[in-house]
């Protein structure tokens, strides 16, 4: 079950690697260019707050974090665990670990809320995409004890990542110049529905892999994009999907 074990390992790591990172701590073993950023993020935050409290805090919680982690999530567990996932054990190793990688999303909330005091504008829009990711990929890796991976090992699904750039060339016609240089802020009602074709188009194109939740994937970007920006005010998620139920 490769790719279950890739997008879980993957997942994991991200989550802890959100918290973790050793370099954003000004250090002498940071990169130039990941020094730069610090420096960047710290000089935002005194212009966007009027102090420096907020960077300091970002700076204490990011070195605190790995200890959050630690007391949440059984990371050396899951890497010998996850070698073994198969069908027949995998109620066991989603039962046991979703709810840990749910608890240690509590290490980066804090976090997240103190970088969105110092950044702003589609910089802020493109965090919010970034952050609400984790819970969507989260949710839907867990759904059914990871249903979707076992679900989707078919040939259909194969079929389907073949011809997925063609899918992708083609409904992109349902999105004008003006929406794919317009920041997300400032999309009106008119773009955003450019956006929800586009969705619908890939529905229906998905049709031809029979696999029910395919959409899912895309969703894991596509509900943070939206709720970021000011679709957010148009588009409706709980409206069903062209495709019934998207058993496509």
């Amino acid at each position: 079950m490769m790719s279950a074990r890739l997008v879980v390992a993957t997942l994991a790591v991200a989550i802890c690697a959100t918290a973790s990172v050793n370099g954003f701590a000004i250090s002498d073993s940071a990169s130039d260019e990941g020094q730069e950023v610090i420096e960047s993020l710290e000089r935002q935050c005194l212009q966007l707050t009027g102090s420096t409290e907020t960077f300091e805090k970002l700076v204490a919680g990011f070195s605190f974090a790995p200890m959050c982690f630690a007391g949440h999530l059984d990371l050396e567990g899951l890497a010998a665990d996850i070698i073994e996932l198969n069908d027949s054990n995998r109620a066991k190793f989603f039962g046991t670990y979703c709810p840990q990688m749910n608890e240690s999303l509590q290490c980066i909330n804090p976090l997240f809320e103190l970088l969105r005091t110092c950044w702003d504008g589609e910089e802020l829009a493109i965090m919010d995409i970034m952050y609400n990711m984790i819970p969507e990929a989260l949710n839907l890796m867990c759904k059914d004890h990871g249903e979707i991976f076992f679900r989707l090992e078919g040939p259909e699904y194969n079929k389907c990542v073949e011809k997925f750039d063609d899918y992708t060339a083609e409904c992109s016609g349902k999105i004008s110049n003006s929406t794919e240089t317009m920041y997300l802020s400032k999309l009106d009602e008119g773009q955003c529905r450019e956006l929800g074709d586009f969705r619908g188009c890939i529905a229906e194109k998905l049709q031809i892999c029979k696999a029910p939740g395919i959409i899912d994937l895309i969703d894991i970007f596509y509900k943070p994009m939206v709720k970021a920006s000011s679709c957010a005010k148009y588009i409706n998620f709980e409206q069903r999907d062209p495709v019934e139920s998207n058993e496509i």
